[in-house]
């Protein structure tokens, strides 16, 4: 029991009625009265006088004694109700803390719950936008690795042709490096009918020497023509590593972005998880500790009833002897 109890005394023991003893003597006395009285001066006035007198003098006695057994059980069943009374209200009072606290602790647990559950909520959508700009940033990276590897053969490409037209190879390695630029999809169009135009006209090597004579004018058009073609593609060339430059600088922005989407989603998640773990245990905590005060307080509850119960069977018995007293 978590409350004192006082000791359980049994109450004083009460002789029965003084009065109904004197009348029992009384009517043996009488009784007496129809004897004979041999050798004796005595009357049998005398004799019931005197033994009234002692009858009368013994019952005082018994009476007084009465008096003080029952002042003493008086007294007991005083002590008994004040004792058990305070004991009763002390388990009052303390049950009343008790829940009280069990009441707070269900707040707080309430509160550790809806701050847990709003967390895991936070770390599941954060999973989410993580795996989705994740797979954003690849498919980015993908179409770029894709692009860059388009540019890096186009202008490897154009460096051929460049170097090849530049060193007035012959017209079978100029269209082999041409047909080659001509090929590629990052081209524009207009740039491709150029160059099939180009490829179109014979070159100075192939011309009989007697149309060199006569059409000296085609043979000078050609190397003209060779000139403007590498002209157009140092064009092309400066054109595309800007744009390969372009790229590569968004490539960069755009990845710099994604880590600090990522680390910034990253962090949140783990400074969520840390309060999740942390407040996990203390909701485990006051759960435990709420626990504890249940028990508690049905002991109290337990324990005020038995109070209770032995209050009002002492206050009835002390009831019926004063009655009867």
């Amino acid at each position: 029991s978590s409350f004192s109890t006082a000791r359980r005394s049994p109450p004083p023991r009460l002789q029965r009625s003084t009065m109904a003893t004197m009348a029992a003597r009384f009517a043996a006395a009488v009784a007496c009265l129809a004897l004979p009285v041999m050798g004796t001066s005595v009357t049998p006035i005398q004799k019931v006088i005197q033994l009234m007198q002692d009858m009368k003098q013994k019952g005082i006695s018994e009476k007084e004694a009465e008096s003080v057994r029952f002042s003493a059980f008086d007294q007991w069943c005083g002590d008994q109700k004040r004792v058990k009374t305070d004991e009763i209200n002390a388990g009052t009072e303390t049950i009343e803390k008790l829940a009280a606290g069990i009441e707070k602790d269900a707040v707080h647990i309430a509160k550790l719950t809806d701050r847990i559950e709003e967390l895991e909520e936070d770390i599941a959508r954060w999973a989410k936008d993580h795996k989705s700009a994740t797979d954003i940033r690849n498919k980015e990276a993908e179409d770029y690795r894709a692009t860059s590897t388009d540019y890096g053969e186009t202008l490897s490409a154009l460096d051929e042709a460049i170097m090849v037209l530049k060193k007035k190879a012959t017209k079978t390695d100029q269209a082999a490096a041409l047909l080659q630029v001509k090929n590629l999809h990052l081209v524009p169009e207009g740039s491709k009918r150029q160059l099939e135009i180009f490829l179109q006209q014979p070159a100075v090597e192939e011309m009989p020497d007697e149309m060199l004579f006569h059409k000296a004018p085609e043979a000078y058009g050609y190397e003209f023509q060779s000139g403007g073609v590498v002209d157009m593609l140092e064009k092309l060339k400066d054109q595309f590593e800007g744009q390969k430059y372009d790229l590569d600088k968004e490539e960069m922005t755009a990845q710099h972005a994604f880590e600090d989407i990522a680390q910034q989603l990253t962090d949140n998640t783990e400074n969520a998880q840390h309060e999740v773990d942390k407040k996990t245990v203390e909701r485990s905590e006051t759960q435990q500790a709420k626990a504890d005060k249940e028990g508690e307080k049905a002991q109290a509850e337990s324990d005020r009833a038995e109070d209770q119960k032995y209050l009002d069977e002492t206050s009835s018995l002390c009831t019926l002897k004063t009655d009867d007293f």
